[in-house]
């Protein structure tokens, strides 16, 4: 994954969201990160919507680095990660990561479909 770095203005959370694979096939693992550049002093939390939602456990790690740009700047880098074991009929769908900051929040959305 390439990371685009750009100044970073003062606002909701910029976020990237993406899959492992878009399309797999039952008994696959997937793993979907939602990833944000911000600030350094901003805190991010992640919240996550998703298709076996109270039917079947996921593991959710989150964590966060600071990035030294090199020009002297600092950009915090957080990811919440998401890890389906042995996708089922019920997993696939809508892949929903709320990213907040005191600002405001931004909601993104992928899908995963059957191979």
């Amino acid at each position: 994954t390439n990371l685009v770095f750009r100044s970073v203005p003062s606002g909701p959370p910029f976020v990237s969201l993406e899959a492992s694979a878009e399309s797999v096939r039952g008994g696959d693992d997937v793993n979907v990160t939602c990833t944000v550049l911000g600030e350094p002093e901003v805190n991010v939390s992640f919240t996550w919507s998703y298709p076996g939602q109270d039917r079947r456990p996921v593991h959710i790690q989150s964590s966060w680095r600071l990035v030294n740009r090199g020009t002297g700047r600092t950009t915090r880098l957080s990811q919440s990660v998401m890890t389906i074991h042995d996708m089922e009929t019920i997993d696939f769908g809508s892949y929903i990561c709320t990213a907040k900051n005191r600002h405001g929040q931004t909601i993104m959305t992928t899908n995963i479909i059957s191979k």
